[in-house]
């Protein structure tokens, strides 16, 4: 029986097998045939054959994506090389496990990972599964940036309104389409970044006519009267931003979390970005209208400040939670302004 059933699977699988021998399967053909390769049984030895640094694999899918699941691989695609990211998130997880960081995934390491994560979908072993929203469809601001470019990928007529209508679902799913991934209604880190490669980045003005209101008030460090200045008070959860004295506006801000607390001091704004995504610390976590004035810390928009309020916190950043305000803000400074914490 034993030898009748191996004859079935070899004959079965002879086929693909001869194709792949013979070069025959390229591209979307050959990266499905790799990523539905059924793992051995979790039993048996060849089910913990060691992956290692440079190693190429079907396999390395499987690890890539666990490692993501577990907080350890910051990335949106997996692939079939062990490269030195992999080599990298495994080293974490070994030491976190309490087990020899060596970079080689062993049966011990395995067993590790396996514990906290489960196990990869078709889709996320094919790329094509669907991610969350880069920033929230509830956010208006947000939509009106992303209706506007939809608009000149020539896949949105209306209004610039902010609306998640049926218009902008559909014509976000015709995005994804055409971009070559399923349809969906969400705005993932995988479609959004095709989008905002092929289209520009629409003005404060050309989504709006005014400034963003403001009713709240700080009480300004003297420091923060004269030039250009961020003006950040941790006391107060409060950000302006003062001009030559004048105060533009004020919003609510949050600052980190216990142990990552945000530097005090004035600082020079020393690099700007309006994509960025953080992937310092095992996932990505997007960062738009980022404004960074002393190394990896930042004035940027957050979805979990906006979702959360002061449940959460940073890692050193100073957030707001205002969309709209974070693309104006990102508009009036430039690098060298100052931006004082206090």
């Amino acid at each position: 029986m034993r030898s009748q059933h191996l004859f079935r699977s070899l004959s079965q699988r002879a086929p693909v097998l001869l194709a792949l021998g013979l070069g025959l399967l390229q591209g979307p053909a050959l990266a499905t045939v790799r990523a539905t390769a059924t793992p051995p049984p979790a039993g048996s030895e060849a089910a913990f054959q060691e992956l290692r640094f440079r190693m190429q694999s079907p396999r390395v899918r499987e690890l890539q994506v666990r490692l993501r699941q577990a907080k350890y691989l910051a990335v949106v695609d997996v692939e079939d090389r062990f490269g030195m990211l992999t080599r990298e998130a495994v080293l974490k997880l070994q030491r976190d496990a309490g087990l020899r960081a060596t970079g080689v995934v062993d049966r011990a390491t395995w067993e590790a990972l396996a514990a906290r994560s489960r196990p990869p979908t078709q889709a996320e072993l094919n790329n094509t599964d669907v991610g969350p929203w880069f920033v929230a469809p509830h956010e208006p601001a947000f939509m009106m940036e992303l209706q506007h470019r939809l608009k000149q990928a020539g896949l949105y007529q209306g209004p610039l309104d902010g609306r998640f209508d049926d218009a902008t679902r559909q014509a976000i799913a015709a995005w994804r389409m055409r971009i070559g991934l399923p349809a969906s209604e969400v705005m993932d880190e995988r479609s959004w970044t095709p989008l905002i490669r092929r289209t520009r980045l629409p003005r404060y003005a050309d989504l709006f006519s005014a400034p963003p209101a403001s009713s709240s008030t700080q009480e300004l460090d003297p420091r923060c009267t004269t030039g250009r200045v961020i003006c950040i008070s941790r006391q107060q959860k409060k950000m302006s931003y003062v001009d030559n004295g004048q105060v533009r506006f004020t919003r609510e801000a949050r600052f980190a979390m216990p142990g990552w607390e945000s530097p005090e001091g004035e600082f020079r704004i020393w690099y700007m970005n309006h994509e960025t995504v953080s992937k310092i610390f095992g996932e990505r976590t997007p960062m738009p209208y980022a404004i960074f004035y002393d190394g990896n810390v930042a004035v940027h928009y957050s979805q979990d400040f906006a979702d959360k309020g002061y449940a959460g916190g940073s890692h050193g950043c100073s957030q707001l939670r205002d969309y709209q305000v974070a693309k104006w803000l990102y508009e009036q400074v430039k690098v060298g302004d100052r931006v004082v914490v206090y």
